[in-house]
């Protein structure tokens, strides 16, 4: 039973590697190997213990900002003792299941939360000096907590090339001192370069296009233009309403007589059209939120070009039907525009 949660997280590990065939997992996950040294605290006073270790990984997204993580490895450290005359080396098989939260996209900052136990499978007592014609002992079935409950917090940073920086801390709930040995896995600072292996997948020029421009609109202004229906707004109560609904960037809300103008300037990255107009030039005239590129032409796949009005309660009619509707609009086109560029 002891080995039955290393052998789920493993079998997780290889499902997920495995089924790097199916278009939908390539596309949210990432998996690979990772390298680490540990900086344990708590086992010897005199002096910080060092330790080496590598993992297995598998990072699933499961929302724009959230990722389910696992990882499936083994560490070594060991430490002198009793003036230096006797040397104690720990091993274990450990395993991480974390969810991981994007901080800061752009810059590929991510925080992770997470359980990690991890079972000695050798803990070996060695005589130094004089001492060294003794034999050496091993004593991991001595250990009460053999298998160690620690949580996990740490920070990720992703680099310039196809890999991660982690750094983060280990608290063991369950550890004792059996016999004068330091009971199970000690408390633990993890410094870890994660190496990712599915960086090859081909990107189309229009989702490099489209990733760019939503990237760059989210650092500038949407210039909507008005083409909605009298009685379900005014000009002032859209504006209110795209105020406390739409938040992916900046905003403006132009007038009929300033959209030449605007159109004209050379930063211009995207206009929106709320109201009636068309999908596209093979479409019949329709209503919704549309995104127009910077010369107002309709923009199409993998743009969310068009954004239907989720609660239009008016039938067949092209009025969104009052304050409410267009406020559950905007909010949808939002969500959208934030779901769709880290999708890309």
């Amino acid at each position: 039973m002891r080995y039955l949660l290393f052998i789920s997280v493993f079998l997780w590990n290889a499902f997920t590697v495995l089924a790097q065939d199916s278009s939908t997992l390539t596309s949210n996950l990432n998996y690979g190997v990772s390298g680490y040294v540990t900086m344990t605290t708590g086992i010897n006073d005199n002096s910080t213990t060092y330790g080496l270790g590598g993992d297995l990984f598998a990072a699933y997204r499961i929302a724009p900002r959230n990722y389910l993580q696992s990882k499936l490895g083994y560490k070594r450290y060991s430490y002198e003792y009793n003036d230096l005359t006797q040397k104690r080396t720990m091993e274990d098989i450990h395993l991480r299941l974390a969810v991981k939260h994007s901080l800061n996209e752009e810059k590929g900052i991510r925080v992770l939360l997470g359980y990690e136990p991890a079972y000695i499978i050798n803990a070996q007592n060695t005589y130094l000096g004089y001492l060294d014609s003794l034999p050496s002992t091993y004593f991991q079935k001595q250990l009460t907590n053999r298998l160690s409950h620690s949580l996990y917090a740490g920070l990720e940073f992703q680099s310039k090339h196809n890999g991660s920086i982690d750094i983060g801390y280990s608290y063991t709930l369950n550890k004792t001192t059996t016999n004068e040995y330091y009971d199970a896995i000690p408390n633990h600072f993890t410094v870890a370069y994660n190496f990712r292996f599915n960086t090859n997948k081909v990107i189309s020029p229009e989702v490099l296009q489209a990733k760019a421009t939503l990237k760059k609109l989210g650092q500038d202004t949407l210039y909507f233009i008005n083409r909605g229906c009298s009685e379900d707004y005014s000009f002032d109560q859209l504006d209110s309403l795209l105020s406390k609904n739409y938040s992916y960037s900046a905003y403006r809300l132009l007038q009929d007589n300033e959209i030449a103008q605007v159109s004209n300037q050379p930063n211009v990255v995207h206009f929106a059209i709320i109201g009636q107009h068309y999908g596209s030039t093979s479409d019949p005239i329709s209503s919704g939120i549309y995104l127009l590129d910077s010369k107002l032409k309709s923009t199409e796949f993998p743009y969310p070009y068009h954004t239907t009005n989720p609660k239009n309660s008016n039938g067949f009619s092209l009025c969104f039907g009052g304050l409410s509707n267009t406020a559950a609009l905007i909010s949808t086109f939002d969500q959208r525009l934030k779901k769709k560029f880290f999708e890309l």
